[in-house]
This record gives C-alpha cells, structure tokens and sequence, in this order.
C-alpha cells in the first residue's frame, strides 16, 4: 500500500467541495493507495502534461493526483471547469 501525501493546495480545496464530495474523496483516496489506476474509478490519465498525472472524477468534481511506486500525491480537488487551469 501507498503512503498518502495531499499539498496545502488541495486541503484548501477540499474545504471549499461539498460534503458528499468529501466523503466521495475519502472512500476514492483509500482505494488510490492501493490501485492508483484503478479502471472501475474512472482513472484517466492526462496527456500532454510531465510527469504523468493522473484524474478521478467525483461527479462535477476532479481529483488530480500522481504516483510513484511508493506514494500518491494529491494535488487539487475542484469543479471540472476549474481544474485544469494552471496545471
């Protein structure tokens, strides 16, 4: 299993996400520890960015994170039309 990492970013973000996306983000970051590619998660990965970074959708939510063979970094959590600004 992966250690966990979140920046100050993304736990400012998650103040600001509604309850359910919370819960959502909680219960998706536990399996990410385990299979942070996890298909039935609807893990996609984004082209055109280095190193890879990967995305979780959590309803009109995105989870934006990377990965190594020992950690899972979790970088922003914001609405879909935000997200990708400033990646």
């Amino acid at each position: 299993m992966r250690e966990l990492f979140v920046t100050g970013q993304f736990k400012k973000d998650l103040s600001k996400v509604p309850d359910f996306v919370r819960d959502e983000t909680d219960l998706i970051a536990r399996k990410l520890r385990v299979d942070p590619i996890d298909k039935k998660l609807g893990v996609k990965k984004l082209i055109q960015i280095t190193p890879s970074v990967w995305r979780v959708r959590i309803g009109s939510y995105r989870l934006i994170y990377i990965f190594d063979k020992d950690s899972i970094n979790l970088f922003r959590i914001r609405h879909r039309k935000d997200v990708y600004r400033n990646l």
